[in-house]
């Protein structure tokens, strides 16, 4: 019992948001690329290659390979390629933000770059012009070093506060690989961006024949500690996966991050619609977190103008609703538990 002289404790400290490491320490590389490290085991095994800050203003990948490199982890059998993808606009822009402060992109974004993109080393001679800016010429870069992967993790963060999932396209392959990881406990199946292509969607990890397989795993809200922690949890179940990193030093590190040894069977969600924004009026008509279940169909979610948008069927799952819509963008995508 608190007595007259006592004070009951008061509410914890929130967490500081997470941070973006510094990532000089890693300019270099080893690969003749800034910012792309490879490491050979002598082993034979797979060419498995991790993406982080595909987006700049999403640390939370970021924060993970820093870790790694840091550690001094190195695979066990196989290849690692890890690749900070655009870091100039993780340095600074001023798209989304005070000047000076993390961008998702400059100039174009770059997870819509991967249409055509090759995985060959530029001839010598004068410097290629880029159309569509920086991002294009880094895409060009580290292609040549993540596109000829056999197994391939992007590591990104949202915009609101969901729980974290693992988008798949539509590669059986890669719906395989996300079911096993099972961390996150959600694996969405969709079919990517009318405004461009993903690397997952890059045909070396999509097409038909190829054996390859890549995964874009969503680790939640930008900011929130929790992103670099699940970042962290499933870069190691990744690697353990490729079985390039060794068993018992991913079961040390999954026990560190007090990570389960075995998560249970995720929820898988196949997307069936994306709504676009067709007018600047765009808005729900509350505020969604996303995997939310909606009951019934016809349920009124936004109004975007006069067009009214409903559930299309009973139990649709919201997927990645986005709090500032703009006209031509996904608002979000609604599916089907599988």
């Amino acid at each position: 019992m608190w007595d007259r002289f006592s004070q009951p404790p008061g509410p914890a400290a929130p967490e500081p948001p997470l941070a973006m490491p510094d990532l000089r320490a890693h300019r270099t590389g080893n690969t003749g690329v800034p910012y792309v490290w490879r490491f050979e085991a002598k082993g034979e095994g797979p060419h498995v290659a991790v993406v982080a800050l595909m987006h700049g203003n999403e640390p939370c990948g970021a924060v993970a390979l820093d870790r790694l490199l840091r550690r001094g982890l190195r695979p066990a059998r196989g290849t690692w390629t890890l690749a900070f993808a655009n870091t100039d606009a993780a340095a600074g822009g001023r798209l989304f933000g005070p000047a000076g402060t993390p961008a998702r992109y400059l100039d174009r974004d770059m997870n819509r770059l991967w249409a055509g993109v090759r995985a060959e080393v530029p001839a010598r001679g004068p410097p290629p012009v880029y159309p569509q800016g920086r991002e294009q010429a880094r895409v060009a870069a580290i292609a040549p070093w993540i596109l000829t992967a056999d197994l391939l993790l992007d590591l990104h963060s949202m915009q609101v506060p969901s729980p974290a999932l693992t988008l798949c396209g539509r590669s059986p392959r890669a719906r395989a690989l996300a079911v096993a990881l099972a961390d996150p406990g959600w694996v969405v199946a969709d079919d990517g961006h009318a405004d461009g292509m993903r690397l997952i969607d890059h045909p070396r990890f999509s097409a038909p024949g190829s054996s390859a397989a890549a995964i874009l795993m969503e680790c939640g809200q930008h900011s929130a500690p929790a992103a670099g922690v699940q970042a962290w949890r499933g870069l190691i179940r990744f690697l353990a996966q490729s079985e390039t990193l060794d068993a018992a030093t991913a079961r040390t590190l999954l026990a560190e991050a007090n990570a389960p040894a075995s998560p249970a069977k995720p929820t898988v969600v196949d997307v069936t619609h994306v709504i676009r924004a067709e007018t600047d009026e765009f808005a729900f008509v509350k505020q969604f977190q996303g995997l939310e279940r909606i009951a019934a169909a016809g349920t009124l979610l936004a109004l975007d103008g006069k067009r009214a948008v409903h559930t299309p069927y009973d139990n649709c799952v919201l997927v990645m609703p986005t709090r500032t819509p703009r006209r031509g963008q996904t608002t979000v995508r609604l599916g089907r538990i599988v």
